[in-house]
């Protein structure tokens, strides 16, 4: 028998996404209709589903409300083929918009929200004009030449002349021709050459980026906290109007 589920589609950063809700965790959808979601934009737009839940109605969440009781909202996301994902900053943004757009939350310019995800809390800022940023934490380089082959082989990185302008660094990237369908996450490819090219740049390189990607674009900035730096992702989230599938 037929069932009917209320989806929202958003787009950040040239990605869509699916999401819809089920607060309580009543909605529960099978490994197929996850896939089927994934799917709906046509296999090349649509690359993650994302379910609104409550931390204290789901596993994952409640392990984090032990320790961050803040967290009242989990993002259960899946990738495309319904594999569960730790984190996507993309995601993160579209996620917080749709919560918003639902009446779910109660959020104002300058406002933070702690979203529970598979790769721990993350902090997400209300901007201004549709702008939403994520902390994504603190990051770590991961040294090898089988990584930093694949990564030179799939991206192009091109600084603008002059790179730093006002303090803040500018690059565009753009994937190559040898890079694979998976690779669509201009937010992990746009963290990933700002730090890069300030670590290639040096003392004086600036902590502030713009990455114009395919999708639009994206401002990076490194910070310092009591664990660490943490990298966060900045950009603008648009949200369709709902509407009904059936499975």
């Amino acid at each position: 028998m037929a069932r009917a589920l209320r989806i929202t589609t958003g787009h950040a950063t040239g990605n869509d996404f699916v999401l819809f809700a089920g607060p309580r965790g009543e909605i529960e959808l099978t490994a197929t209709e996850w896939a089927a979601l994934t799917e709906s934009g046509g296999g090349d737009g649509t690359v993650g589903v994302s379910r609104a839940v409550r931390s204290a109605s789901i596993p994952e969440g409640l392990a984090l409300l032990e320790t961050d009781p803040d967290v009242e909202w989990f993002m259960d996301h899946r990738n495309s083929g319904a594999s569960n994902a730790e984190l996507c900053g993309n995601a993160l943004r579209v996620f917080v918009a749709f919560l918003m757009g639902e009446g779910l939350v109660d959020l104002a310019h300058g406002d933070r929200i702690a979203v529970g995800t598979q790769g721990g809390v993350k902090d997400v800022q209300v901007g201004s004009n549709g702008v939403f940023r994520v902390d994504l934490g603190r990051w770590r380089s991961r040294d090898g030449s089988a990584n930093r082959k694949m990564a030179l082989e799939s991206i192009s990185v091109e600084p603008f002349d002059p790179l730093v302008d006002d303090g803040i660094g500018r690059l565009s990237v753009r994937m190559n021709e040898t890079a694979t369908s998976e690779c669509s996450s201009w937010a992990t490819v746009a963290v990933a050459a700002a730090l890069d090219t300030r670590h290639r740049v040096g003392p004086g390189a600036p902590n502030n980026w713009r990455v114009e990607t395919p999708g639009g674009p994206l401002g990076i900035q490194m910070f310092p906290t009591e664990e660490g730096e943490h990298v966060s992702l900045n950009g603008p989230v648009e949200l369709v109007p709902a509407e009904m599938v059936e499975f």
